[in-house]
């Protein structure tokens, strides 16, 4: 595949044949040796002088004291066995690193003949003893420990990791994720190898119609017979889309059950997941697996229909996140757990890297702290000045160089290692030592307020700031309000808006963090401070590296209470007769595999839970969509972008921590993580304050394209395997978004931040007839979420949709039969719409597969019109948010949920009879295609721009 050996290189490919794991075993435990045997020698044989204040001493300096030439030539055994150690060490990072990770290893590598050199020099200096010189030799030695910090940090690095998988490395088991196929990224520049001579478009068309165990020969043979491949999608929306869709499945049940697949997008999938819990033939609870005294109902034409005993299970559980005040309480206290334990694994590093700079700058006085300026020696002002002009001249060369030229690629290579080594200096030298200098004055006026009340304040704030983003139900009342504030942010283009907000928010953090870094620094290596250093990075290694990142966020406590609400099944008991609906115990895990498909013959369309995963940095993904498809089903997850593995194979392969969310119950939280610190199309101000508070949804998944690249090299010691836990790493890649496509795991989130419909996945599995329930609350211009869905479809697979009005205006608020004024309703005039449903006809490209064949869309939009029942347009009156009650509030009442059903029932009956114009005769397939084709060129935006402007985000 073209985009195979990619990812393949960049996990396992482009070092060079690894040696054998004897051989690296014993590279690392050399490596480790010979820097303690040279400072053994040294410090055995050397007389006792202090070299460093030796090095670092400069012109003025008196000349060198007894034994200090003794222990200068001595200092050259040490250096050769650092040295060694370091190379070796380096060279074995590199053995181990990814792409990315291979420039960081021949950094570390050059890092080390860098310091190496500048010893050797400054020893040389040293001995010369000219006085002119002594500054010189001052800078080699500022050079040398600047240069030893990443050769250490990179070294050790690669040491560690390389005894790590020599003695952890079992061969693969024979047959393990033999079905996984690679990903082919849609938005690259070049194409796919595979359709190399296509257009960009089709061939990214092409790749993005890659679905396993989708065959389009089925479909066109279907479609020839005049038979539909028929798909339901689910919108996204909480609980409020969730009641919608339980609604409109009860009275489109038939329909449902002819249908091939279930789309659901974050609320949806509640109503979906639901569905098939209490479908599936998987039974692990001893109750039911004997049945001695229950019998497990399965009945798809009944379940979850109106009146019945799951339907009111959900009824009176609908306020599902805390049902009473005790669990608001337990509630707001998960989201403090997780701030604390977020925020101590942000902040401890601060901690212990303030102690250890404060030792190092009190063992090695690169420059003297204290000073609020920071006062550097003389060489190493010579030192900055060197590299910024030797890094100016290289640049200069590199870009001078004739293309193609082996000098110039090296020129620019050695330009950018010299830029990050002059930042080193210039930390080490200048920012440090100013930033311990400033916190240091502030405290001696304060004593400790600032440095344990710059922390706490964080907290709160940070706290009651998460609660505010994620629990207020009303956001919109003041912003409606105030007609001076949103004139103002009206003006402001809210990309520029949410960035301000990100900046101001980690600028917060990034100060409290500086503070409590310098404020440690300033202890200057005392036995106390070091000893508290020591015991925070060892609770911070315990909660950081054994601890799961994802427990420690509000994903558990959201997948349990879904789980409590929807997870049920209904038994009829026969010491009464009576049929009752049984929730699931929470020992029973819902493996999807087994517990996400419907067996024994029963039937019900394959339920495909629509999820997104994020890519960052890459250009991976269309501006500001930052995310790509990710589903999960029984059968398969993954998406075309990042690849595909088989369901049951990835359980098999990862370990427990990673099968509680592989999961039905798993899955439907994840596609509902709605409020999380990646949000696609949908991105907030406050992402940066989820990912830090813990206060955050969605979890991360293995990335299928990874697995492929791993099952190709499975053979080598040195490869990367799937994480055991998501640690640490994986919370800082939340806070600072970083989110590679070669990444072991896939931050992976609510759906609704790609298509918040689930249109697009079965545009992608060609399906001929559609029906979708949109429960998105998007304001006019009504159709804003079917607008996104088509333009993706579009721009993804080449997918035209001409609807049967030239803009969806039946469904616009206030186009309905006005009441007449003196009816108590009227009120709502201006809410009514004609007609709720949105038709249209389902172009798909040659890309697809499909010669000439054409679908039928039914989009059944959540809104109000004159012919409902009173009782529910009563409702309306005296709930204005009706129904478009805000995401915000997922603490429906039985009164809410009743009228979201009873609307999706009508919805359901209106969708099954559309005012639609008929679908094209399988007979003339081609002049359908023509004339819809003609009819969407004739009102097609004048550009993309148009397109774009038009919408917003659901």
């Amino acid at each position: 595949m073209g985009r195979d050996n990619t990812l393949g290189a960049e996990t396992a490919g482009g070092r060079g044949e690894p040696p054998g794991r004897a051989v690296g075993i014993a590279v690392a435990l050399v490596a480790l040796a010979l820097p303690g045997v040279g400072g053994w020698l040294y410090a055995v044989n050397a007389p006792h002088v202090d070299i460093i204040a030796i090095e670092l001493g400069g012109s003025g300096q008196p000349p060198l004291p007894d034994g200090a030439t003794t222990a200068l030539w001595w200092d050259f055994v040490f250096i050769a066995c650092y040295g060694a150690g370091l190379l070796l060490g380096t060279t074995a990072a590199r053995w181990v690193a990814t792409s990315r990770g291979r420039r960081i290893a021949w950094f570390g590598l050059a890092a080390a003949v860098v310091a190496v050199v500048a010893d050797v020099g400054e020893n040389i200096l040293l001995l010369v003893q000219v006085a002119w010189l002594l500054d010189v030799a001052t800078a080699a030695a500022v050079l040398k420990f600047a240069a030893l910090l990443p050769a250490a940090a990179v070294a050790l690095s690669g040491v560690g990791v390389v005894l790590w998988r020599a003695v952890t490395f079992t061969p693969p088991r024979p047959g393990v994720l033999s079905d996984v196929w690679p990903g082919e990224p849609l938005e690259l520049d070049d194409p796919p190898a595979t359709v190399d001579t296509d257009p960009g478009d089709a061939a990214r068309w092409r790749a993005g119609y890659r679905v396993p165990d989708v065959d389009p020969a089925d479909v066109q043979r279907r479609f020839a017979q005049g038979d539909d491949t028929v798909g339901f999608c689910l919108s996204g929306g909480g609980i409020r889309a969730a009641s919608v869709a339980m609604g409109a499945l009860q009275t489109l049940r038939s329909e449902l059950l002819g249908a091939r697949y279930l789309v659901s997008v974050s609320g949806g999938g509640y109503t979906a997941g639901a569905l098939q819990q209490s479908l599936t033939g998987a039974v692990r609870d001893p109750r039911f697996a004997i049945a001695r005294d229950v019998e497990v109902l399965r009945e798809p034409e009944h379940a979850y229909q109106h009146g019945t005993a799951e339907e009111n299970h959900v009824r009176r559980r609908s306020a599902y996140l805390a049902d009473t005040p005790w669990e608001v309480v337990t509630a707001l206290g998960v989201v403090a757990r997780g701030l604390l334990l977020s925020l101590f694994m942000l902040f401890a590093p601060a901690v212990v890297l303030g102690v250890l700079a404060g030792w190092f700058y009190q063992a090695v006085p690169i420059t003297p702290i204290g000073d609020v300026v920071a006062r550097p020696r003389v060489g190493a002002l010579y030192l900055l000045v060197a590299l910024v002009v030797l890094t100016f001249l290289l640049s200069l060369f590199g870009h001078g160089a004739a293309a193609g030229k082996p000098e110039g690629r090296w020129a620019r290579q050695a330009a950018t290692g010299l830029t990050w080594l002059t930042l080193v200096v210039a930390a080490l030298t200048l920012v440090v030592p100013s930033l311990i200098g400033v916190v240091a004055s502030v405290l001696s006026r304060t004593g400790m307020a600032v440095e344990v009340g710059g922390p706490v304040g964080t907290v709160v704030l940070t706290y009651v700031a998460t609660l505010v983003a994620v629990l207020w139900k009303h956001r919109t009342t003041i912003r409606n309000s105030r007609d001076a504030a949103r004139a103002v942010t009206g003006a402001v283009p809210s990309g520029l808006l949410q960035r301000v907000f990100v900046v101001l928010t980690t600028a917060l953090l990034g100060l409290a963090w500086l503070l409590l870094f310098a404020g440690s620094a300033t202890t200057s290596g005392e036995a106390a401070a070091l000893w508290t250093a020591l015991g925070v990075g060892v609770a911070l290694l315990v909660v950081g590296f054994v601890f799961d990142e994802t427990s420690l966020s509000l994903h558990p406590f959201y997948r349990e209470r879904l789980a409590r609400t929807f997870a049920v099944r209904t038994v009829r008991r026969e010491r009464d007769g009576r049929v009752v609906a049984v929730p699931y115990p929470s020992t029973e895990r819902t493996s999807l595999s087994t517990y996400g498909t419907v067996k024994d013959g029963l039937t019900f369309p394959e339920v495909i839970f629509a999820a997104a995963a994020h890519l960052t940095g890459e250009s991976r993904t269309p501006p500001g969509l930052n995310c790509v498809s990710y589903t999960m089903s029984a059968r398969w997850v993954g998406g075309p972008d990042v690849g595909w593995v088989a369901t049951r194979q990835l359980e098999d392969v990862v370990t427990t921590r990673f099968r509680r969310d592989l999961t039905v119950q798993g899955a439907v939280a994840i596609s509902g993580a709605a409020f999380a610190s990646s949000m696609g199309r949908a991105a907030r101000w406050y992402q940066v304050l989820l990912a830090v508070s813990g206060a955050r949804l969605g979890t991360w998944l293995p990335n299928p394209g990874f697995l492929h690249a791993a099952r190709q090299a499975s053979a080598e010691w040195t490869r990367r395997r799937l994480p055991v836990a998501r640690r640490l790493p994986y919370l800082l890649k939340e806070i600072f978004g970083i989110h590679p496509y070669a990444d072991r795991l896939l931050h992976v989130t609510d759906g609704g931040h790609y298509d918040n419909l689930g249109l697009v996945e079965l545009f992608r599995r060609r399906c001929t007839k559609i029906y979708c329930i949109d429960a998105s609350a998007d304001e006019p211009p009504t159709a804003t979420a079917l607008a996104e869905a088509l333009r993706l479809a579009r721009h993804e697979l080449g997918v035209q949709v001409v609807l049967d009005q030239i803009w969806p205006s039946d469904a616009e608020p206030g186009s309905g039969t006005p009441l007449p004024p003196e009816d108590p309703l009227a009120t709502l005039n201006a809410r009514l719409v004609k007609n709720p449903i949105i038709t249209g006809t389902v172009l798909y490209p040659p890309e697809s597969g499909l010669d000439g064949v054409t679908g039928r869309i039914v989009i059944a939009k959540a809104r109000l019109w004159p012919e409902l029942p009173y009782s529910l347009l009563s409702y309306a009156a005296k709930h204005p948010e009706f129904p478009h009650d805000s995401t915000g509030d997922q603490w429906f009442g039985e009164g809410k949920f009743s009228a979201y059903t009873e609307l999706g029932r009508r919805l359901g009956e209106r969708a099954l009879h559309p005012a639609a114009a008929p679908a094209a005769e399988p007979a003339a397939p081609a002049a359908a295609r023509e004339a819809a084709v003609a009819a969407e060129s004739a009102r097609a935006p004048a550009s993309s721009s148009e397109a774009a402007a038009a919408s917003s985000s659901p």
